[in-house]
This record gives C-alpha cells, sequence and structure tokens, in this order.
C-alpha cells in the first residue's frame, strides 16, 4: 500500500529516466492507471508514424543472416528523438504528478 507521506522530487525525477522505474514512480502518487494509458497511447502514435517514415523497416526489420537491413541516419535521427521525447514526457508527468501530491501534505 502507499504510504501517505510526501515524495521526493528529485527521486521520482530519476525514477522516471529509469525503465521499470517509473512504472513505480506513478504508483507512488496514485497516477498507474492514467500514466499506463498515456504512455500506452503515446506508443501506438510513434509506431503508426514510424510505419508511416520507414514502412520497408517495419515489414523486415532483421534480414537472412540476422543482420539489420540498413542504419539509415535519418532513421537513427528518429528513433533518437522518440526515445528522448518519450523520456520526457515521463519527467514532465511524474514530476507534475510528485508536486500535486506534495501539495496535499502542505495544505493539511
Amino acid at each position: 500500500m502507499i504510504k501517505d507521506e510526501p515524495v521526493s522530487l528529485r527521486r521520482q525525477t530519476i525514477y522516471a529516466i529509469i525503465p521499470i522505474l517509473d512504472i513505480y514512480a506513478a504508483y507512488r502518487v496514485t497516477r498507474l492507471r492514467k500514466y499506463l494509458l498515456i504512455m500506452i497511447l503515446v506508443s501506438i502514435g510513434i509506431g503508426i508514424a514510424h510505419y508511416a517514415i520507414f514502412p520497408d523497416m517495419v515489414v523486415s526489420e532483421i534480414s537472412t543472416d540476422m543482420q539489420p537491413l540498413y542504419y539509415d541516419t535519418s532513421f537513427m535521427v528518429y528513433w533518437l528523438s522518440e526515445t528522448i521525447g518519450s523520456i520526457l514526457l515521463a519527467v514532465y508527468l511524474i514530476r507534475h504528478w510528485s508536486k500535486e501530491w506534495n501539495k496535499k501534505f502542505q495544505t493539511s
């Protein structure tokens, strides 16, 4: 069960950056369902955009000799930007909800 106490913004931010711990950070501020829903919808949107931009890589990503078909610089830039964007979204959401969570304890 979640402890009713303020959370550390610094620790929550670090948790938001690290995979799996971001789920724990959302759980600590009782926003796990909303966080998972947002991140799943964002992932679906990224997948659709990825297919629209790079349709040939999605269909056959690995050749028969188990080597990637190509590492195009535009693909790498796109992949890096989507990864950084999703991490930044996670950090924003967790920090925002953590601030709201801590406000509950300052007013009472």
